[in-house]
C-alpha cells in the first residue's frame, strides 16, 4: 500500500465503524508507509507535505467528524494516529502533532502529544525552553500519573529528550543557557509540583559535556519512538502483533541441494579454533558484540549452517550459463561482505569459486563491528586459500552501523561514495535481521535502502545476495515477510538500478507481489560435531537490470513455482499464492530441478 491509496480509503469511509473494519484488515501494510522513510527522503521535493495533506484529507473526512462530535475512535484509528505522530516527528511538522492530538482522547496519550509539541515546535531557544517549562510539566506530569509502568517510561523519557534538548538547541545557536535550566529542573518548588521532575537524571543534565548529551538524547529519542510504536501495536494486537510461528510447521519437505557437508580440512580449521556446538537461538541472532567464547560456539553450530547454504546458493548461480560465462571472462572477482562476522558466507561463495575451477584473484572486503569475528574470519580464510589454492587477498574493516533508518544509511552511504561500482558481489547474509530485532519502527526500510545503496557497488555484471533468516524473533512481523515487501518496494522504485533475478517468480512479479507471501529453503547440513543440523533461509539475488535480463531471459517459463520448504503444496502463480497437489518446480533455480 502507498500514501495516496491509505487516504483514498480513508477518505471513502463513511464512519468509525467503516473505518475501524478497515484499518483492522490493512494496519500491516500501512505501517511501513510511516516508518521506512529517512529523513532526508521526506525533505525531497517536500515529500512530507504529502503526509500532512493526507492527515488533513482525513481529520475533515466523514470519520473524523464523528470524532469531533464527541464519538471516541477505535483502538484501530488511534494507532494510526500515533503513526502519523511519529512521522511528523521525523518530519520536524509540530504543528501537525498539536494537530493530531486534538483528534486523540482525553488523557495520557494526548497529553504526551501535546508536550512533544511544546518542546519542539520552539520559536525562541534562547528562552522557550524555561518559559514554556510549565506547561510542558503540567501535561507530562498528567500522562505519568494516570499511565500503566511502560507508558510511565516513555514519560520519563519524554522529560529527559525535552531537558537535553533545552541545554543542546540553544547551543546549537550559540546561547549557553544550561545553568537556567539546571535551575529550572531542580527547583525545590518545581519537584514538590511536578514529582515526574524526581525522575530526572540531574546528573546528566549537569555534568556531561554537550556530545555525551546529544549521545544521551540519541538513546533516549530511539526509546520514545519505539515505545509509541509499541502501544500502537497493542492497541490492534490482531493486525500489528505476530501470530504463530509459521517456522514451526510440521509439512514435509523435500531437502534438494548439491553439498550437505562441509569440507574435511574446514572441520579441521574449526576444531583447531576450539569451536563448539551448542544451539543458542536467541543468542544466535544478536552476535554483532559477541565476545570470543560466543564466537567460538557460533563456528560450531552456525558458521557450517551459513557455509552449506552459501555454497549451495553460489554453485546454483554459477551453474546458469549466463553468470558462468561473464564471470569466466573477470579478470579478478571482487566481493564486499556487510556482516560478515566469522565470514561463513564469504567461505562457502569460495568453496563455491573454488568447485567452479577460479583462476583469477580473489579480493575480498569484509564489514563488521565484531574485531574478534573478523580476526578468526582471517585464520579461516588463510586456510581456505591454500587448500583451494585460491589467490585471496583479504580486508577487515571494523564499522560500526547504527540501528536507526537514518543512522543506518548515512553509514552505508560514506561507504558506497568511498568505494564506488567495483565489485562482482555484494553479500549481506544473516544480519539485517538484528537490526530489525533491536528497533523494528526505525528499522523499517534498512532492507530497501541496503539494496539502493548496494546497487551502487556493483558492477554492471555483478551480483546482490541478501539472505537472511527465517524465523520469529520480533513481535512485529515474520522476517522472510519483510524482507519479501521491502525488497519488492526496492524493485517498484523509479531509481532502482538492478532487480530481482531469484526466486524465479519474484523476479517476474515484484511488481505485485503479496507482501503477506515468504520465501524459505532449508539444507541438511553435517560436519564433524553433528550429523544431522538442518538451517532454514530466505533470500534474494539482484543484478543491474540489462544483466538481470539476460539471467531471467534463461529460465524456462512455468506458470507456478514453489519457494516455500514450510508449505509444499503451496505455489506461486502470478504474484498469488494457490493451493496445487501437482509436482512443482523450484523457484530458486531451473538448472537443479525439483526441489525445496
Amino acid at each position: 500500500m502507498i500514501l495516496q491509496e491509505l487516504t483514498e480509503n480513508l477518505i471513502r469511509c463513511q464512519s468509525l465503524a467503516e473505518c475501524d473494519d478497515f484499518l483492522q484488515s490493512n494496519l500491516q501494510d500501512v505501517r511501513p508507509i510511516f516508518y521506512s522513510e529517512t529523513f532526508n527522503e521526506l525533505q525531497q521535493n517536500l515529500h512530507y507535505f504529502e503526509y500532512e495533506d493526507a492527515f488533513n484529507a482525513f481529520a475533515n473526512s466523514s470519520t473524523c467528524a464523528f470524532i469531533r462530535n464527541g464519538e471516541k475512535p477505535p483502538d484501530s484509528v488511534v494507532a494510526l494516529l500515533i503513526f502519523f505522530v511519529s512521522l511528523f516527528e521525523k518530519a520536524k511538522l509540530y504543528t501537525s502533532i498539536h494537530a493530531v492530538a486534538d483528534l486523540l482522547p482525553v488523557g495520557s496519550l494526548r497529553c504526551r502529544c501535546e508536550a512533544i509539541f511544546s518542546y519542539k515546535h520552539i520559536t525562541d531557544a534562547s528562552s522557550d525552553y524555561i518559559t514554556h517549562f510549565d506547561c510542558i510539566l503540567h501535561y507530562l506530569q498528567e500522562a505519568w500519573n494516570s499511565s500503566s509502568d511502560a507508558v510511565r517510561l516513555q514519560c520519563e523519557d519524554l522529560l529527559h529528550e525535552y531537558a537535553f534538548e533545552a541545554v543542546l538547541k540553544p547551543s546549537d545557536v550559540g546561547c549557553d543557557i544550561r545553568r537556567n535550566v539546571v535551575q529550572c529542573f531542580t527547583s525545590e518548588q518545581a519537584q514538590q509540583r511536578y514529582p515526574i521532575l524526581q525522575k530526572l537524571q540531574i546528573h546528566s543534565l549537569r555534568d556531561l559535556d554537550l556530545s555525551e548529551i546529544s549521545l544521551e538524547l540519541s538513546k533516549v529519542s530511539s526509546r520514545i519512538v519505539e515505545s509509541l510504536h509499541v502501544e500502537a501495536c497493542e492497541l490492534v494486537p490482531n493486525a500489528l502483533l505476530l501470530g504463530v510461528s509459521d517456522e514451526l510447521a510440521n509439512d514435509s519437505t523435500t531437502f534438494h541441494q548439491l553439498i550437505t557437508s562441509i569440507p574435511d580440512f574446514l572441520s579441521k580449521q574449526l576444531g583447531v579454533m576450539n569451536a563448539i556446538y551448542s544451539p543458542q537461538r536467541q543468542k544466535a541472532r544478536f552476535n554483532f558484540d559477541s565476545n570470543s567464547d560466543q564466537n567460538r560456539i557460533y563456528l560450531g553450530t552456525y558458521f557450517p549452517r551459513t557455509v552449506i547454504e552459501s555454497q549451495n546458493i553460489y554453485q546454483e548461480l554459477l551453474s546458469i550459463p549466463v553468470i558462468s560465462d561473464v564471470f569466466s571472462k573477470k579478470k579478478a572477482i571482487r566481493i564486499i561482505d556487510f556482516g560478515s562476522g566469522t565470514g561463513a558466507a564469504v567461505s562457502g561463495l569460495l568453496l563455491a569459486l573454488s568447485k567452479w575451477k577460479c583462476q583469477v584473484p580473489v579480493i575480498i572486503t569484509s564489514i563488521d563491528y565484531n574485531v574478534d569475528a573478523l580476526y578468526k574470519q582471517g585464520e579461516i580464510l588463510a586456510s581456505m586459500g591454500k587448500e583451494l589454492f585460491l589467490e585471496l587477498q583479504f580486508e577487515p574493516r571494523k564499522v560500526s552501523f547504527p540501528f536507526d533508518l537514518d543512522g543506518f544509511v548515512s553509514t552505508f552511504t560514506s561507504i558506497v561514495e568511498r568505494e564506488g561500482p567495483i565489485y562482482d558481489i555484494v553479500s549481506c547474509w544473516k544480519c539485517l535481521c538484528e537490526f530489525y530485532n533491536v528497533n523494528f519502527a526505525q528499522a523499517q526500510g534498512i532492507i530497501k535502502n541496503t539494496l539502493h545503496l548496494a546497487s551502487r557497488m556493483l558492477v554492471s555484471n555483478g551480483l546482490c545476495v541478501v539472505a537472511d533468516v527465517t524465523t520469529k524473533d520480533n513481535a512485529f512481523e515474520y522476517f522472510p515477510i519483510t524482507i519479501n515487501r521491502e525488497c519488492n518496494i526496492h524493485d517498484r522504485s523509479l531509481n532502482a538500478i538492478t532487480r530481482t533475478v531469484l526466486p524465479i517468480p519474484c523476479s517476474k512479479n515484484s511488481l505485485t507481489c503479496q507482501t503477506s507471501c515468504f520465501t524459505q529453503r532449508r539444507f541438511r547440513v553435517s560436519h564433524q560435531l553433528t550429523a544431522n543440523d538442518e538451517t532454514k533461509i530466505t533470500y534474494r539475488v539482484l543484478a543491474p537490470s540489462a544483466f538481470a535480463d539476460l539471467i531471467t531471459s534463461s529460465f524456462n517459463s512455468q506458470p507456478t513455482y514453489r519457494v516455500n520448504a514450510a508449505r509444499s503444496n503451496d505455489a506461486c502463480f502470478n504474484g498469488k499464492i494457490i493451493q496445487k497437489i501437482d509436482e512443482i518446480p523450484c523457484g530458486y533455480t531451473n538448472f537443479f530441478g525439483k526441489g525445496d
